[in-house]
């Protein structure tokens, strides 16, 4: 549910973000289904489209420049036998030797 804040006739959304000095502008064009998507999406989650379109972008830039952090092969093993378990995978049968292998 969206707060409403009185700035002239229209009713916008206080931002849940912390407030930071935020000095830079970014406009882009839409077509009509992206932009009721986002307009779903933020209504959906309770935010402005610039708060929820910031936050997505931001979002998507961090996993995108965060290098990956490295698991060890225990937990690569682990995550791979639980993919195994519930998706086409467990027919596979190069990987099939690796799961009887790792139940034994």
């Amino acid at each position: 549910m969206r707060t409403p804040f009185s700035v002239t006739d229209t009713c916008r959304t206080i931002n849940p973000m912390p407030q930071q000095l935020r000095t830079r502008r970014f406009e882009t064009r839409l077509d009509p289904a992206t932009d009721n998507l986002i307009t779903q999406a933020a209504d959906v989650l309770g935010e402005s489209r610039s708060s929820f379109v910031v936050r997505a972008a931001r979002a998507a830039a961090e996993k995108t420049v965060t290098p990956p952090q490295p698991i060890s092969v225990e937990e690569a093993l682990a995550v791979l036998l639980e993919k195994m378990d519930s998706t086409e995978l467990a027919a596979c049968p190069l990987l099939k030797g690796i799961r009887e292998t790792s139940v034994a």
